[in-house]
């Protein structure tokens, strides 16, 4: 939604210092008749805005090729100098102000001559970065926006994942694992929405909550725009579009009753050489069916891991391995990798054997 609603632009003269003239009704200085300069036209504060009534836009002015002098857009010729304008160019306007609450405090000439290419005033200098508090030294960096802060990060982590050694490595022992899992179906409690219960479940309570949000209409939110129309007025716009607040939506939650399957205890075996070959545990099952107290087997897991000793030193590394490499690596058979320097850790996926 909007309305619109036009008012006289502003301009100073340069030449005898008259200020606060109007952009449509003072082509000429009132006071000394120098021509308007169409690029020094500026907004006026909120108190001082003078309507135009029954306004008839018909384009913004022409700049007279010979003399700069701005015209009407419907003239042939220039009023100031009667040079033709056929091929002329519009005047430039200013560019939209907009502001969303309260007042204008108001424009200058300086402003729109700085606008329109005139000197340039001066920028303010940019503000130090800060470091929020509690982000630590990470959140500064990303602050601070520096590229170089950028590199080091990259260069760290780069050195973190690639800065390795190469290391000569010796089988020193093996071991293994084996579990499975033994589950017991048994009364458990759940929380779903009333509406989609588990199966088989048995209500023991519900209680209000929220579900999810919706949008409610809360007003308005609007904010004035000013527009240079080029022909010495603007025109102010009200600009206002619905705003909306998040409003919970609440539904029931219930606590149900079920029966589950869980871990009721978990079977092991174990062995330290290859010697004693990987084997599963015995699973017994004491009361096997589809009621409460009755028991089945879970997931089985399986871990076979070798020992290498660092040559030169007695540093001991570990590798988790698939069986069937795990199982070719006698003891005692040598072995390369590398070894990350930072964390010292053995990079397992890349041993190979030593000629």
């Amino acid at each position: 939604m909007s309305t619109e609603k036009t008012y006289e632009m502003l301009w100073d003269c340069k030449y005898c210092g008259a200020t606060r003239l109007l952009g449509l009704t003072h082509r000429h200085c009132p006071n000394c008749g120098a021509p308007q300069d169409a690029t020094s036209r500026y907004f006026p504060p909120d108190d001082e805005r003078v309507a135009v009534e029954d306004h008839q836009y018909a384009g913004a002015d022409l700049k007279c090729p010979s003399c700069g002098e701005a015209n009407g857009v419907r003239s042939k010729h220039c009023r100031n100098c009667g040079g033709p304008l056929e091929g002329a160019t519009s005047v430039a306007a200013r560019a939209d102000q907009v502001h969303a609450a309260g007042q204008f405090a108001g424009d200058s000439r300086a402003a729109a001559v700085t606008e329109l290419g005139g000197a340039p005033r001066p920028e303010p200098a940019p503000a130090s970065p800060t470091p929020k508090p509690g982000r630590g030294w990470l959140g500064w960096l990303a602050g601070c926006g520096c590229l170089t802060a950028v590199v080091g990060v990259v260069a760290l982590i780069a050195v973190f994942v690639f800065w390795k050694r190469e290391a000569s490595l010796q089988v020193t022992g093996h071991s293994w694992e084996r579990t499975i899992t033994i589950e017991r179906l048994g009364k458990a409690t759940e929380t779903a929405w009333c509406d989609s219960p588990p199966t088989g479940g048995r209500e023991l309570s519900r209680r209000r909550q929220e579900r999810s949000t919706r949008k409610v209409a809360d007003g308005e939110e609007c904010k004035t725009r000013k527009k240079d129309q080029g022909d010495g007025t603007f025109k102010e716009t009200q600009e206002c579009q619905p705003k909306y607040r998040s409003e919970p939506v609440l539904d029931d939650r219930c606590t149900y009753e079920v029966m589950k399957w869980s871990t009721a205890r978990t079977e092991e075996a174990r062995g330290a050489s290859l010697a004693d070959a990987p084997r599963w545990p015995t699973a017994t099952i004491t009361r096997p069916g589809q009621r409460e107290g009755c028991e089945r087997t879970g997931p089985r897991q399986e871990t076979y891991t070798v020992r290498l000793e660092e040559g030169g030193s007695s540093t001991e590394h570990t590798c988790a391995l698939a069986e069937s490499r795990w199982a070719s690596m006698k003891v005692g058979s040598r072995w390369k990798a590398r070894v990350h320097k930072l964390t010292g850790s053995l990079d397992c996926s890349a041993l190979t054997p030593a000629p």
